[in-house]
């Protein structure tokens, strides 16, 4: 029986003429080149925008609760004009952050982490303009002018009103609720005088300077000399009779023991009721007063 014989040179590697390409059988495979991930499953992205969405809605519903219990009581809501402005302020951030999050969660991307942090801190910015602008626009002060209420926020008062009011305390807003004061115009005849003409020429009367804020208590008299009385409030509100006995019920005293002195705010007017014999603040309500 032949036996072939093995030529060394042929173990080492392809004769002359041999176009087989010389791969060492213990080399591996050269590296392919990298493609693109396969997109994450639907499911993780889901999870992670959902838990966006809950930490957001749980911020949100915190800051709705400031605005409107505390900043906004009802019916300052209403008069004021907040409510769409607010929700749309919320619906967006609440919901844009968690749309993002939908869109870039990989959990195979190396800066996975930067990518949530950055949505988070744009998140928070356009939530923290928002809060400051609905808080630029709140009731600061309900100030008694003569025969009603007027509605004064922060934004409406300027540097230099402020600042020739730092002496008086019942200028210094509260942090939360509207703080309830009066306007007393001034004693001398320009002052009198420019504020009239600052009325007619700009809109801006004896509540948008706070250096005349006196206490509500000191104007008692004035407030019940000008009270209107319940009768004129359902005459002027017929088909709300039924709002107007809850309202009235709230206040824990009678018809007859009552009166209202009208709201004029941004978006509506209302009627404060107050007691008839004190000229105590009792209730708020939406009512139309004149």
């Amino acid at each position: 029986m032949l036996r072939h014989r093995v030529n060394r040179h042929d173990a080492a590697g392809p004769r002359d003429g041999d176009t087989r390409p010389l791969i060492h059988p213990l080399e591996p495979p050269p590296p392919r080149a990298p493609g693109p991930l396969p997109p994450p499953r639907l499911r993780e992205r889901l999870r992670a925008a959902g838990i966006h969405l809950l930490l957001s809605a749980v911020v949100g519903a915190a800051v709705l609760a400031i605005v409107v219990f505390a900043w906004y009581p009802p019916p300052m809501n209403t008069l004021i004009g907040v409510g769409a402005i607010l929700l749309i302020m919320l619906g967006v951030d609440v919901v844009i952050g968690p749309a993002f999050t939908l869109l870039v969660y990989d959990t195979r991307k190396p800066n996975l982490r930067w990518d949530l942090a950055t949505i988070a801190a744009l998140q928070l910015v356009a939530l923290g303009y928002g809060v400051w602008t609905v808080h630029q626009g709140r009731p600061a002060f309900v100030v008694l002018v003569k025969d009603r209420f007027e509605v004064v926020s922060p934004a409406e008062l300027r540097p230099a009103d402020r600042e020739a009011a730092q002496d008086n305390p019942h200028a210094r807003a509260a942090p939360l609720s509207p703080r309830w004061v009066a306007a007393k115009m001034p004693d001398g005849p320009q002052e009198r005088s420019d504020i009239l003409f600052e009325a007619l020429a700009q809109g801006r009367d004896v509540q948008h300077h706070p250096k005349l804020y006196v206490a509500l208590d000191a104007q008692t008299a004035e407030m019940l000399e000008r009270a209107l009385p319940i009768a004129r409030l359902r005459s002027l509100n017929p088909l709300a009779g039924p709002r107007i006995d809850a309202a009235l019920a709230a206040t824990g005293r009678p018809e007859d023991a009552l009166s209202y002195l009208p709201l004029r705010g941004p978006a509506g007017d209302g009627a404060v009721l107050i007691g008839r014999s004190d000229a105590r603040v009792l209730r708020v309500t939406a009512f139309a007063p004149w």
